[in-house]
C-alpha cells in the first residue's frame, strides 16, 4: 500500500513538472493583433488605477482641509474660553457657545467639502469663486439675521 501511494505520488509530481501553465498554453495560439488587444486592455487597466488612486487622493485633501476650516469657530471660542475662564462664572453659557461653535464648524465643514468635492468632480466647469461667495452671503445673512434678534 506504501509503495503504491509513492508511486502515485511520484507520478502526479511528473505530471506537473511537464505541465504547462495557462499562459504558455495561450502564447503558443494567440494571434499578434490578440496579444495587442491584451495590451491596451493591461495598459487600460492600469491608468484606470492610477486614476483611482488620484482622486481618492484629492478626496482626502478636500476632506483634510474642510476639517480644518470646520475645526476653526470651535478653535477661537476654546481659546477664548480658557483664556477668559467662562466656565467658572458662566458654565451653561460655555456649554451653549462650545454647542453653538461645533455646530457652526460642522456646517463650515460641510459647506466647503462639498464645494471641494464639486470642484474635483466637475473640474473648470465649477465656478469656485461664485460658490465661495454664495456661501459667504449666507454666513453673512445668519450673522445678520442673528444680531436683529438681538437688537428687537
Amino acid at each position: 500500500m506504501m509503495k503504491r501511494l509513492l508511486l502515485l505520488t511520484a507520478v502526479l509530481f511528473g505530471l506537473t513538472a511537464f505541465a504547462q501553465s495557462p499562459e504558455e498554453l495561450y502564447g503558443k495560439y494567440i494571434t499578434p493583433e490578440t496579444q495587442a488587444v491584451l495590451d491596451r486592455f493591461e495598459q487600460a487597466e492600469l491608468r484606470a488605477q492610477e486614476a483611482e488612486a488620484a482622486a481618492r487622493s484629492r478626496r482626502t485633501l478636500a476632506l483634510a482641509g474642510a476639517l480644518l476650516i470646520g475645526l476653526i469657530p470651535l478653535g477661537i471660542i476654546g481659546r477664548r474660553i480658557l483664556r477668559e475662564q467662562t466656565w467658572k462664572d458662566n458654565p451653561a453659557g460655555t456649554t451653549k457657545s462650545l454647542a453653538i461653535g461645533l455646530l457652526g464648524g460642522a456646517v463650515l465643514f460641510g459647506l466647503n467639502y462639498g464645494v471641494f468635492l464639486l470642484k474635483i468632480r466637475m473640474g473648470d466647469g465649477f465656478n469656485t469663486a461664485l460658490a465661495f461667495l454664495l456661501v459667504a452671503a449666507m454666513i453673512a445673512g445668519a450673522l445678520y439675521l442673528l444680531q436683529k434678534k438681538g437688537d428687537g
